[in-house]
């Protein structure tokens, strides 16, 4: 009780230095890319890496770091915003642009250079920066102005709101003989370097195509009074000297004593906190969740620090317990040293969500382990989309997806589970020809423990077996292009049971390679041939699909985690000879799936269908109920498609054997053989910091860790609901 009691002091510690970091006066700011219109840019990063908007390899969303030099191409502009701050500069066409500095906690100042082109830029209340010409200089603070800058020719800077004060680039970056552009004015270095009222024909020209959207711009401060200009003109004056902008030092300096520590502003940067309530095997709990994210390179890592408690915070024995496993004991709820290791393991597991370096078929190098979306293994016959995190977070997984492309051959290996194997898989492939891409694999998947949802009594009695799949395929890239790609694939599998405890409801213990080969014939296995592909934004996957049996392709996807039990039972129909696994139907079916993107994936689709319809069957009704059809639909909304309100969710259904249950009066949307997830997102109004959340899925309903079945036999499917505030910075 003590420690439990120690955990929540040191969890509310966090969460208050979360809130201090969110309401901090000013925090290191962040440069992002956050709208396109056109495809030609290019970034180069400091390394002279050159990342290309055309061929997705940066995006809207991405962080622009300093020393990076934007380019524009004809027919392309672009907005930039400094976040946390919410300055907007645009870029016009055939503009470079290069990020010289930007604010920090030690020192409110951001600096750009203007290598090219035209700029304009709606600078937030209190923002400080400067913009640099090769020969002049730009001091800027809170305000609406645009620059234009041709080598040797013009640099025009014209003013629409505020004050900028405007000068020659002198010794150390300083402003030399500095003039104030007000409201209303222009000035151009290069015609006298003096301030007069622009023209609507020069407005016109420098703003013509340069409209930033009022729902995009930062808010603006009033305009001063005339009385106040004066006083105005003091204040922005930065007098030049060979140290460069003292002007914007003394400030920093004078607010020094408001600015956070630096562990405040990296304790800014990567802490998330959701506060709300959660729906749990049909009962609500309360929840405070602090997640924790950290991203250097490739490595990306998240954690899950939660209190999920039914009536009372400070009680530990109101807190939720996945799996019955107190997750903040560490050992210390154990009788020995053995268990207390064991468990402590266990909880500290509990506490990684994910932990990524590197992308599978994009790195030569991969890692992924915690609670995962999708595991897939080859071009999916197998394995497809299966994920160790559809109950989360009433059932926690620290799954592990591992591989390497070393060339001539490689592999892949995954387990969803480290502290309790229980689904485990790899691929190993070569390949043979130096001057080509073709691939050839070998494959594995095993469930070696499908029956760990029954009671003991019940898992004995249908042999307690363990599922193992073979597979073999082929993979030829045919075209490999950003905007048009084609691969042809083609895959075979075969499914053998190992019955642990042999007896009347399972037949024979031992391998029961019966399953796979029965009176001559071949059985129990499927095949898959087709073609991935994509062409410009959208993805596309069409394959022929045949198998006999029980086995299904994909036989661990979504829904598996649910079905299993239901398999056991199938399965041991057939294993103790009730059944003749040869009389089984052999199905046969076209996939086909299509998956497309628009706003540079902020709104994105995909839908999927099985149809598939049995070899033999004499009627319309047999074909139907002996079909396994498959269904696949996913809508995702991410912020910045709605500016105005800037929702964003997502919904996801899966759903086997639909046609099925239709047939058999039985049409359920949400049993066994479906995966739902549905989220909805949206800012709450005057609190930039705070998101309202509600989530809704489906998961399998438990008692003390135990899953519940229907009358049927089937697995008890409940909703769950939760509500909760998020917390970001």
């Amino acid at each position: 009780m003590r420690l439990n009691k120690w955990l929540l002091a040191t969890f509310l510690a966090f969460a208050f230095v979360a809130l201090a970091a969110a309401q901090s006066p000013r925090a290191a700011q962040a440069l992002v890319l956050e709208f396109v219109d056109g495809d030609n840019l290019d970034i180069v990063y400091p390394d002279s890496t050159t990342f290309s908007y055309s061929n997705g390899s940066i995006q809207e969303g991405d962080t622009i770091p300093v020393g990076a030099t934007v380019r524009t191409g004809a027919g392309t502009n672009v907005e930039l915003r400094l976040k946390p701050n919410g300055t907007v500069i645009k870029l016009a066409k055939m503009t470079t642009f290069r990020v010289e500095g930007l604010s920090t906690p030690q020192k409110d100042h951001n600096g750009f250079t203007l290598v090219s082109g035209k700029i304009r830029a709606i600078a937030a209340t209190g923002s400080q920066y400067s913009v640099y010409t090769s020969t002049t200089v730009a001091g800027v603070r809170g305000t609406d102005f645009s620059m234009s800058f041709q080598e040797g020719a013009k640099a025009l800077l014209l003013v629409k709101r505020g004050k900028v004060e405007f000068g020659a680039r002198g010794e150390g970056d300083a402003i030399a003989n500095a003039i104030m552009v007000s409201a209303g004015q222009f000035a151009d270095f290069f015609k006298g370097l003096k301030a007069a009222p622009f023209t609507p024909e020069i407005l016109g020209e420098e703003y013509g195509d340069m409209d930033i959207p009022d729902e995009r711009a930062p808010a603006q401060a009033d305009e001063p009074a005339p009385d106040e200009a004066a006083g105005q003109d003091e204040a922005l004056a930065l007098e030049p000297d060979a140290e460069g902008d003292k002007g914007t030092d003394k400030d920093a300096a004078a607010a020094g004593d408001k600015a956070e520590s630096p562990f405040v502003a990296w304790l800014g940067e990567v802490l998330g906190m959701e506060i709300g309530s959660i729906t749990i095997n049909e009962q609500t709990w309360a929840k405070a969740v602090i997640q924790p994210t950290f991203k250097i390179g490739k490595l990306k890592a998240g954690l899950y620090l939660p209190i999920i408690y039914s009536d009372n915070l400070f009680d530990p024995s109101t807190w939720y317990r996945p799996g019955g496993n107190d997750e903040w004991s560490f050992g210390f709820d154990q009788d020995t040293w053995t268990s207390a290791l064991g468990d402590a393991a266990s909880d500290l597991a509990l506490k990684i969500k994910f932990i990524e370096y590197g992308q599978p078929l994009e790195d030569p190098f991969f890692v992924k382990a915690g609670n995962l979306s999708s595991f897939t293994i080859g071009h999916g016959l197998l394995m497809r989309n299966y994920a160790n995190d559809a109950d989360f977070p009433s059932v926690r997984h620290i799954g592990l997806n591992i591989g390497m492309d070393l060339g001539s051959w490689g592999f892949e290996a995954l387990t969803n589970d480290l502290v309790d194997n229980q689904i485990i898989g790899g691929r190993l492939y070569v390949r043979p020809l130096p001057s080509s891409k073709l691939a050839f694999g070998l494959s594995a998947a095993a469930d070696l423990f499908p029956a760990s949802d029954l009671s003991a009594a019940e898992a004995d009695l249908y042999g307690d077996p363990i599922f193992i799949g073979g597979a073999v395929d082929m993979d030829l890239p045919i075209l490999e292009a950003d905007a048009l790609g084609l691969r042809f694939f083609a895959d075979g599998a075969a499914m053998v049971p190992y019955v642990r405890n042999g007896g009347a409801s399972a037949g024979d213990a031992g391998f029961r390679f019966d399953m796979v080969y029965s009176n001559g014939a071949l059985t129990n296995w499927g095949a898959a041939t087709g073609f991935i592909g994509n062409v410009l934004f959208i993805d596309w996957r069409l394959e022929y699909r045949y198998f006999t049996g029980v086995f299904s392709s994909p036989f661990f996807d979504s829904s598996y985690e649910r079905r299993r039990s239901t398999l056991v039972k199938e399965w041991a129909d057939y294993l103790s000879g009730a059944e003749e696994i040869d009389q089984s139907p052999s199905v046969m079916g076209v996939y086909g799936e299509g998956g497309f993107s628009f706003m540079r994936d902020k709104l994105s689709m995909t839908f999927g269908y099985f149809w598939p319809w049995a070899a033999g069957a004499t009627s319309l009704d047999e074909q139907l109920s002996t079909s396994d059809d498959y269904f696949k639909a996913q809508l995702v909304v991410k912020k910045g498609l709605i500016p105005v309100i800037d929702l964003a969710g997502a919904i996801t259904y899966e759903r086997r054997s639909f046609i099925q249950s239709i047939v058999n009066g039985e049409a359920m949307l949400f049993d066994e053989n479906t995966v739902f997830s549905g989220e909805l997102s949206f800012p709450i109004p005057g609190a930039p910091n705070l998101d309202l959340a509600l989530i809704v899925s489906t998961t399998i309903e438990r008692i003390n860790g135990e899953a519940v079945y229907t009358s049927d036999g089937e697995t008890s499917i409940v909703p769950a609901i939760t509500l909760e505030t998020r917390l970001h910075f």
